[in-house]
Parts: structure tokens; sequence; C-alpha cells
């Protein structure tokens, strides 16, 4: 019988979103930019830093930023606003427009060069006009407060410094705690007039001339970050001397290399938009260390931002990574092994590995066999295996499985479902789904003598599934289905996640999209019998307990499952400014929950990808809706 536990559940939802703001953003693998203001301001910029253990950000406001484009024209000063034209060159470096009545057109762009821990603000005034204008073009800031981020953020108590260096010909922004933490160095071509304020930490950097009808002129700002103050300015020094045209090259030329292209053109856009999201702010370079590290997000509007879920990392983001950069993805492995394997299954990490938020969750252990599976299945490098942290690896993971066995069932409990919420039950079909596929890969390893064990887990993944299909599948309204959670002696519910979904177990190789079950229950997820599902709504998708509205991940499982609403979902769906989210409002399509959801982008990209260039639907059939 269906049935629900009588004891309350503690659930840690998350807050619903009012302020649907245009912003933009942009970044690399050592700063981000997470929210540039649509009058081209950023009013912060931030770092992450392995030895403190999350982000730290310099920060201004939204009314006065870190960095703001200055303009003045025959005195009289030019409020950008809402006045500038925005969109993305290859779908990543932000760029602006704006055409005047006088005949005057300013251009701008913010390009963030991988590789390198900076980047450059570009602003070029065309007098297209009958008369010469005298002309104030330049920068200016407001630096506010230094901060702290691990879900939330808070000012880090030091002292904060501005000053400009001679040597290195910049302005450089240096916090610190006793000894220095980080340091944000600016400097401009041609070379501006500056105005510091160091009591009120602003800055101002002006170029005055007069600019004749048909002439042009142009100014960029370098920023570069380091540990400390001198390491900033040297850093905007290199930055200069390889020069704007230089750094736009490589930018455009590392992005055009990754960029996947597939047929639907109206989604091509938004798949590499989230890929080149995903790559850079769900993983980053430790400003301290150099080393990758991967995260939720690195953008304080998602709140759970700057901490490690091995799930977000290795189901979702991962794949995305891996169709970017095989190098990359390599190094991820090899990072997320040998940093997290300790506390493997855990709900959340600090970065460092240490346990932030504990709760095990069956799902986010069977992430880690998953990842490896797909990284080798489609890389082809086998090398990998051979590597002793991931050989180790495997052994400590598959200890730590066998240790949530159930003898009486034949499956395997969680304490956490895929939201990070209380299991009803403790034998979840999706989780017991996810491991029967790492049981596979397992046996495979062991069938081509790369890797041993004294279990076989050929025999393993046999039981595993049948123990499934034995205390699993129940009568529903379509016809036998797939239970969302068991108890083992009987009792279950009748439930679906999008972050955990059953539509995705044929995805994993569980069974075929043409299972008659299967089929039932992706009926029942998409229909009025499932009450969390929002049929009729202008953006039809599944929502949870967890956060009510609909998530664009269950239109990224509808892709990955081969159902209708995927691609409509997504031809449609704003939700944060073109950015994936957790959650949307079902009239709207705009975000609802989890801004700049970083890691779920790289999910969004991959299934774009797999259904649509790959056509794994025309391949395996499509499931009845």
């Amino acid at each position: 019988m269906e049935t629900r536990p009588k004891k309350e559940m503690l659930l840690t939802v998350p807050e619903e979103i009012t302020d649907h703001k245009a912003s933009y953003l942009t970044g690399n693998e050592f700063i981000s930019l997470p929210q540039i203001n649509s009058g081209g301001g950023i009013p912060a910029a931030n770092i992450l830093h392995l030895g403190c253990r999350g982000l730290l950000e310099f920060s201004g406001d939204e009314e006065q930023p870190l960095i703001a484009p200055l303009l003045t024209i025959n005195g009289q000063s030019v409020n950008l606003g809402d006045l500038l034209n925005w969109d993305y060159e290859l779908d990543w470096i932000p760029a602006f427009s704006l055409s005047a009545e006088n005949g005057l057109t300013l251009e701008g762009e913010i390009v963030t060069p991988p590789g390198y821990k900076g980047f450059y603000y570009s602003l070029k005034l065309s007098n297209n006009g009958s008369e010469a204008v005298t002309i104030q073009i330049g920068w200016q800031g407001w630096w506010k407060s230094f901060n702290y981020i691990v879900f939330n953020r808070r000012a880090v108590e030091g002292k904060r410094t501005i000053a400009y260096d001679r040597w290195t010909r910049c302005t450089v922004l240096e916090a610190s705690s006793g000894a220095p933490m980080a340091a944000l160095a600016l400097a401009a071509e041609p070379e501006p007039e500056w105005h510091l304020d160091e009591t009120e930490n602003k800055y101002c950097a002006i170029n005055e001339l007069r600019l004749e009808a048909g002439t042009a002129c142009q100014t960029r700002l370098y920023a570069a970050v380091n540990l400390e103050a001198d390491g900033a300015g040297t850093t905007s020094v290199d930055l200069r001397r390889h020069g704007a045209e230089a750094l736009k090259e490589l930018t455009c030329s590392w992005l055009e290399n990754r960029r996947s292209k597939i047929e639907n053109k109206a989604l091509n856009s938004l798949l590499n938009r989230n890929l080149f999201f995903s790559y850079f702010y769900a993983t980053a370079r430790s400003l301290d260390t150099e080393e990758l590290v991967p995260v939720t997000s690195r953008s304080p509007r998602y709140y759970v931002s700057a901490a490690f879920w091995s799930r977000d990392t290795l189901l979702w983001s991962f794949p995305a990574i891996l169709m970017a950069d095989r190098s990359t993805a390599r190094e991820l492995l090899l990072t997320v092994f040998g940093r997290h394997i300790k506390n493997a299954g855990d709900h959340a990490h600090y970065i460092n590995g240490a346990v932030l938020y504990p709760g095990f969750e069956l799902d986010q252990l069977a992430a880690f066999f998953l990842a490896l599976e797909h990284y080798v299945r489609n890389s082809g490098d086998k090398s990998i295996l051979e590597e002793a942290v991931i050989r180790d690896g495997l052994y400590a993971l598959v200890e730590k499985t066998f240790n949530v066995f159930d003898p009486e069932s034949g499956l395997y409990s969680t304490f956490l479902d895929p939201s990070d919420d209380p299991a009803y039950f403790p034998f979840l079909t999706y989780n017991n789904a996810l491991l029967q596929s790492a049981f596979r890969f397992l046996a495979v390893l062991q069938s081509d003598e790369i890797w041993q064990h004294k279990s076989d887990f050929a025999i393993l993944a046999m039981e595993l599934q049948q123990a499934v299909y034995e205390n699993c599948t129940v009568k529903g309204p379509f016809g036998v289905m797939f239970a969302w959670a068991v108890d083992g002696k009987g009792r279950f519910s009748l439930y679906d996640n999008p972050p955990g979904s059953l539509q995705l177990l044929a995805h994993y190789g569980f069974c075929s999209i043409a299972d008659t079950t299967f089929i039932n229950t992706v009926h029942w997820i998409r229909s009025s019998n499932n009450k969390h599902y929002h049929q009729g709504s202008n953006f039809e998708e599944a929502g949870s307990l967890h956060a009510g509205n609909p998530w664009p991940l269950s239109a990224c499982n509808d892709l990955l499952a081969c159902n209708a609403g995927g691609v409509d979902f997504f031809s449609r769906a704003a939700m944060d400014n073109g950015f994936f989210c957790e959650t949307v409002y079902p009239d709207s399509g705009r975000a609802s929950t989890g801004a700049a959801f970083a890691s779920g982008a790289g999910f969004l990209a991959y299934a774009l990808k797999n259904r649509i260039s790959e056509g794994k639907c025309l391949e395996e059939g499509q499931a009845p809706e």
C-alpha cells in the first residue's frame, strides 16, 4: 500500500525569487563576474581560495559598482542605465552598444581570457555626427566590502587599502587580515588621470579629449587578481603586454574550439551559453594553489554557492566539461577522487573535502562510479584507471556501498533523497538503479582484468536489478510502474523528484526505453496523478516537495528519456536571463528559485547535445507520452 511516514520531515527549502532585474555574467578559471548590470556596471568580482574554503569577493553594490564605465559629453554626464543593447559574442563574451541621436555610438565588451588571472573591459566611442564633441571617458568604482562566501555572504574583518602603484602604473585594491588575502589591480590604456579617495575607497580614471567628427576613441581597463598587491600589479602588466587584441583572439579561439553545434539553431546558443557557464562557474582554479576546484556555483546568487556536491559535479556538470575539454575532465576526476573520496556520499563538502552539511545520499556515492564510467566510455582513455587515486578510490567507494546493503530486500539504503531532504523510506528506486549501473561498470572492469575485487559485480548487478523489480514495482493508474521509494516490507510511495528522476532509469541503462514498467512510470510522472506536475501551465514540468514550481532539470530529464516537453520548454523559458536555474514560475518561465545554477547548466548542455545532435531518441525509439 502507498503510505507516508507520520513524522514531520525537516526540509531546507529555497526562498523564491521576486526581483528579475536583467543582468549578465562572464568569467574564466580565476575570476568570475557574476552579475553585470544593464548599465555596464560590475557590482562585484570574486575569486576562489582553497585555503579559505570558499569564495572571496571584492564588492561595491548595484548603485555604486566596483567597476563602472564613465562617460560625459560636452560636460553632460551620460547615465547609461537601461539604454544599452546587450548580446553575447560566441555565447560568452558580454558586449553592448548604444547609438545616440547626435551620431555618437558607444560599444563595450568584457573579455575574460581563459588561463589568465584577470580580464579587460573595453569602451569605444565613435563620432559619426557632423560636429566635434568634448568628452570624458573612463572608469569609476566603489570598493565597499571584502566578503567571504559559502552559501551566505559575510564581511571579512580586516583592512582594505586602495593605492596607485607607480612601478606597475595601476591602482591596487588589497584586502588583508593580518597578512594579505587577495588583491585586485586596475590599469587603463591610454594612461588615464587617476583620482583616488582612500577614505571612501573610491576611484576614478578619466581620459579627456576632443573627439572630431568622423573619428573614434577607445579605452580599456585591465583588471588582474592575485594573492597580494605586488602580484596583482605585475599580473596587470602581463595582461597589458599581451594586449587586448591578442587576448580577444585567444578567447575567441578557445570558445570556438569548444562550442557545440546542434541542428536546432534556436537552442544552439542556449546550449553553448550554459556549457561555458557550467565550465567556468561549476569549476575554478584556486587563486592560492591554482588547483582545479569543483563547486555548485561561483555565483552568490545561487543559494548554496561555493560548496561541493558530488551529484552536482559528477552527474550534472561533468558530462558538459567532458564535452568542452577532455584534459580538464580527466583532471577533475583525479581531483575529486583525491580530495573528496574520504567523505563520499555525504550531503555537501567544503571545497577542501571536509564535511559541510552531513547526511548520507546514495546517489552522491554512485555518482563517482558513473562519472568515471562516462569518462572512459566517451573519451576512450582507460589510462586513468591505472592511477592509484582512482584504483584506491574504487575500493573505498565499494566498501561504503556495502555498508548500506540490506540483505533482506537486496536493496541499498539512503538517508537523504536527491534533493537533499530526508527520504520517506530508505530504499529509493532511482538510487538503486544508479548503483546497478555502477555495478555493471565494475563488472566490465573485472572482465577486462583492469580492476579486481573479491566480489563478482556481474552477479551483484543482476541481483540488484532483480531486487528492484521485485520490491520497487507496484500497480499504478497506467499499469505496473516503479515506485519512488519502498521500505522493503510492502510499503511504498509514488512520487518523483527532478534532481533524481525515475525518468532517467533508461538513460542510465537500468532498463530499456521500451520497458512497459518504465513507460507507465513516465506516464504517471507527466500526468495529473502526480500532484507536483504542472499540467496545463505555460511551462508544463514537474516540481517537487523541495521546490514546488517546474524544474528545468525535469525538462532535461524529458530530453534524456525521449519524452515530449524538454525541447519546447527550453525554447521558451527565460530561466535566469538565459542561464540555468533550479525552478521557474509556471506562468512566465522566469527563475523562481536557485538562480545561477552552474552545475545544472552542464546537465542542460549535455541533455540538449545528447537528444538533438546525437539523435538518441531516433536510434532507440520515442517513448510514448
